[in-house]
């Protein structure tokens, strides 16, 4: 299962309750300046995750929202971070009054528990979701988010992954088509099959049971003594007896078997 190819996402959770991913309230910080243009030097070698989203070019709007959430230098710093990012047109398809309310300073928890929605604390592969299915803690308390595999594409909640496993000094990026939203999360807070209700479970048993109606017959009637008009019969399934067709091997001394008469 997907949650035990990614035990090291599990683990790092403990890592949540460090000021860097606190939930509280963080004072005013300077954005980080933008990465200078890139050397084949510098090519060579990725930068971490927020170096990798600045240097693909279609990430304005995300890394503006990191800076306004106070995120940026924390997932810079990270040690084995994945970020699944949305890019500029899937920011552009929200609504532009979730866009205005998300990006307003008043609003900054809310948009710091849905940029935590898109991380991971751990170092993602392709081939760690690859074939496989399950719900996996994210950043953002309390909340997971449904990786799925196992189709042509690699799906995140509704997202699909459109460039997977881009490679950072500090963890990998998944290139998605959507915001997430842990509002409309598709994974559980445990990957089990869930279990059907009780009610449900005795529902065959119930619909097993047939009433038929008919007209009554001349002189019947009702348990009230007043003529009957029709009559119901109840059938149900024959019950199968467990000792149909066992033989025993000995006689019941109290019950013995009758000897033939010889004629």
């Amino acid at each position: 299962m997907l949650r035990t190819k990614l035990l090291t996402a599990a683990a790092a959770t403990a890592l949540l309750a460090t000021p860097a991913f606190a939930q509280e309230a963080q004072p005013a910080q300077t954005p980080a300046p933008a990465a200078a243009t890139p050397t084949a030097s510098s090519e060579s070698e990725a930068g971490n995750v927020i170096e990798v989203l600045r240097a693909k070019g279609e990430f304005s709007t995300l890394l503006t929202a990191l800076d306004q959430a106070q995120l940026t230098e924390t997932l810079a710093s990270r040690p084995a971070i994945t970020i699944f990012a949305p890019t500029d047109a899937a920011f552009a398809a929200l609504p532009e009054a979730d866009r205005t309310r998300l990006l307003d300073p008043a609003n900054a928890q809310e948009l710091r528990t849905l940029l935590l929605y898109h991380v991971i604390v751990s170092d993602v592969e392709e081939g760690m979701i690859s074939g496989a299915r399950g719900g996996v803690q994210t950043a953002a308390n309390n909340s997971q988010v449904m990786l799925d595999g196992t189709g042509d594409s690699i799906k995140v909640d509704a997202a699909t992954v459109t460039q997977a496993d881009l490679d950072a000094s500090n963890g990998a990026v998944f290139v998605i088509d959507q915001v997430l939203n842990p509002a409309t999360s598709q994974a559980a807070m445990g990957d089990e099959e869930p279990m059907a209700p009780a009610e449900e479970a005795a529902a065959p048993a119930a619909e097993a049971v047939t009433e038929t109606t008919a007209p009554a017959e001349p002189g019947a009637t009702a348990p009230n003594g007043q003529p009957a008009a029709t009559t119901t019969t109840v059938a149900s399934p024959p019950v199968e007896n467990p000792t149909d067709g066992q033989v025993d091997s000995q006689e019941d001394p109290a019950n013995p078997a009758p000897t033939p008469t010889p004629n």
